[in-house]
């Protein structure tokens, strides 16, 4: 079944502000923009007419100029950097942690240890460092540690990269099937759970 952007984001949009409304929740939608610059300014009009909290883009993707100049500049809500065709060519920590906060990104995805990809620990942690470190009076980023994470490790990820960090748990969800809505839930709790240990979480 198609689900066109124009047709997709203003009705998910309005599905989570009617949950938030009924719960008293707080979630936030992030389509993805694609597409060549008259393509991406018709989505960037579409999501600003919806409300969307936040905005996902491959800036390796889009190119830097079209990332910093159409979407970074229009965009009105945070930004986050998704690291597709990222490739090995230049050190994680520069591209994903410095060089996409420097592009614009208020967050930055990056490839987790013990996931799908063989980033190691070390990496990570100097990735979510260089996004959050001194950089000539850049606001910092938010760290996003993904691909192919689970619940049953939000712990250990808040214990290694701090509480001001974006847990991207997907397929972890979807492989639930029916008890999806189950998962979800223990997915917040945990979060909520796992915030409120602030002695055990690293600042």
């Amino acid at each position: 079944m198609e689900a066109p952007f124009e047709q997709r984001v203003p009705e998910v949009q309005r599905a989570i502000d009617a949950a938030n409304r009924a719960t008293g929740g707080r979630t936030i939608y992030a389509p993805n923009l694609s597409g060549g610059p008259s393509s991406l300014a018709r989505q960037l009009r579409i999501a600003r007419e919806a409300g969307v909290g936040a905005l996902l883009a491959c800036p390796m993707i889009l190119g830097v100029p079209v990332f910093v100049e159409l979407l970074r500049a229009q965009a009105g809500v945070p930004l986050i950097a998704h690291p597709a065709l990222a490739g090995t060519a230049i050190d994680p920590a520069l591209l994903l942690g410095r060089l996409f906060r420097a592009f614009g990104a208020d967050a930055t995805i990056f490839p987790n240890y013990g996931g799908r990809f063989g980033y190691s620990r070390t990496t990570c942690e100097a990735i979510a460092d260089a996004a959050r470190g001194p950089l000539g009076g850049m606001r910092p980023a938010m760290p996003v540690p993904a691909g192919g994470m689970r619940v049953d490790r939000i712990d250990e990820m808040l214990d290694l990269f701090g509480p001001d960090t974006m847990l991207l748990i997907g397929g972890n969800l979807l492989e639930a099937g029916d008890a999806l809505e189950a998962r979800a839930a223990d997915f917040a709790t945990r979060v909520r759970e796992a915030g409120g240990a602030a002695g055990r979480i690293r600042a």
